[in-house]
């Protein structure tokens, strides 16, 4: 049985069950109308007949006086057969006259006919009569009533099963039609095609999945959109200093470039571009995993900013920005992995620098927030479009030419990002209301 079951299909076991149902209640359904029909039908068949029989006992008598007649009496009894429900029995004890003719000539027993209403003709024989349900059980109309209505009751659950069927075939096409599309579509996600919905537009449990269903195709579209163009970009940025490294190697082994200290030192600078970009595709990575080691503990936010400040001091003079601190005096202390947010720091004002113009100026605060305190990274660059805002964060993203007057693999914000997101604080970008971008970061107190 459980073999069979599993072989079936799932629409199969839906029609079977609901079928199953649909009988089962049918049968049970007859079984009780059938007795209560018969339990009502024999309390009301005793009283009416009783009544009944009284009447035809006594208009029988009354009839027989008037005629002197037995043989009167039984003409009158034919011609009204299957309407007179009474047995009339000779002095023989055999019925001479009876609604259903197959009971003619039976002979009835001395306490069958004790029941009977007994009447003396006038040559002093004794006939009786009987009422025909004493004797049989249910007359002929009775019986047929019966069996009309145990006719009419099987005739109403075939119906109902008709009925059933149509309606379970409909119901269930218009069940297993979105589960076979979420099937094809499970089968096209499994080949890697993530770009046609299900498209099942009802608002049930099914509907509610098939829209889940297409927002996690989405995502996974993104996802191996994003893999493959991580996988572009990361060829095109290892490419080019390796390409350069190259060169000058080959350049070198064969004479053509003197091997000059300002030629080492590009190689060197190429070598740690591309060490820099693997080490942070490796933080990354492990950010990714939920491997990546943070070791947090209490830091004060004034030695986290001043100590960052010390170590940009030269770029920004280098690069003729101003720099402008705003820190709350009563500041609690943060728990963080120092190394790790002085990183995230480090990345965004090395993205602010990298994105004012020359006699422009930072600003970094501190406040107070309801969630921890909140650090603030503005510049007064040229801001960030609306593209800028949505995927600033993600992997190799590079803004418009506006905010890219230099070069950078992409990887900075992504990495601030993570080890935020790792400490269990959020980071997230805006334009400043009197110009330029401004990053906002909020780290735990506890």
């Amino acid at each position: 049985m459980t073999r069979l079951l599993r072989r079936m299909s799932f629409q199969t076991k839906l029609v079977a069950a609901f079928l199953l149902i649909v009988v089962l209640t049918s049968i049970v359904g007859y079984l009780f109308i059938n007795r209560a029909v018969r339990q009502a039908f024999d309390e009301f068949t005793t009283t009416t007949y009783t009544i009944q029989e009284r009447a035809v006992l006594q208009l029988l008598h009354v009839f027989y006086e008037q005629t002197g007649n037995i043989e009167v009496v039984l003409a009158f009894l034919e011609r009204g057969r299957r309407d007179i429900p009474v047995l009339l029995v000779d002095p023989d004890k055999s019925i001479v006259y009876s609604p259903d003719p197959r009971y003619l000539g039976r002979q009835l027993s001395a306490e069958q006919l004790s029941q009977g209403e007994p009447f003396v003709l006038s040559t002093g024989e004794t006939w009786t009569a009987i009422p025909s349900r004493i004797i049989f059980g249910r007359d002929i109309v009775e019986r047929t009533f019966l069996q009309t209505t145990r006719r009419s009751l099987w005739l109403a659950g075939l119906i109902a099963l008709a009925v059933a069927i149509v309606l379970s075939i409909f119901l269930l096409r218009q069940l297993t039609r979105p589960l076979r599309r979420l099937d094809e579509a499970t089968r096209r996600i499994a080949r890697g095609e993530f770009s046609e919905p299900v498209g099942i537009p009802s608002a049930d449990e099914i509907g509610r999945l098939a829209r889940s269903f297409d927002e996690m195709a989405e995502s996974l579209d993104r996802s191996e959109r994003t893999k493959k163009q991580m996988i572009a970009d990361v060829s095109h940025e290892l490419r080019t200093p390796l390409a350069a490294v190259r060169s000058a190697l080959e350049g070198l082994r064969d004479g053509l470039i003197e091997p000059s200290a300002e030629t080492l030192a590009s190689l060197h600078d190429k070598i740690l571009l591309t060490t820099r970009l693997v080490r942070d595709l490796h933080q990354l990575t492990l950010a990714d995993a939920g491997r990546l080691s943070i070791q947090p503990m209490a830091c004060r936010v004034e030695e986290l900013i001043s100590t960052i400040v010390e170590t940009i001091g030269v770029q920004l003079e280098d690069s003729e920005i101003r720099l402008d601190c705003r820190v709350s005096p009563d500041l609690p202390d943060v728990i963080v992995d120092r190394q790790r947010i002085e990183q995230v720091l480090l990345n965004l004002l090395a993205n602010a620098i990298r994105h004012t113009p020359p006699g422009g100026a930072l600003s970094v605060s501190a406040v107070v927030h309801t969630e921890g305190v909140q650090l603030n990274v503005c510049d007064t660059g040229p801001g960030l479009t609306e593209a800028d805002l949505i995927h600033v964060f993600d992997r190799f993203y590079r803004a418009d030419d506006a905010r890219t007057s230099e070069g950078g693999a992409g990887l900075g914000l992504s990495i601030a990002k993570a080890l935020v997101d790792a400490h269990g604080g959020r980071i997230w970008a805006e334009n400043s209301p009197v110009g330029g971008a401004c990053f906002h970061m909020i780290l735990p107190i506890t």
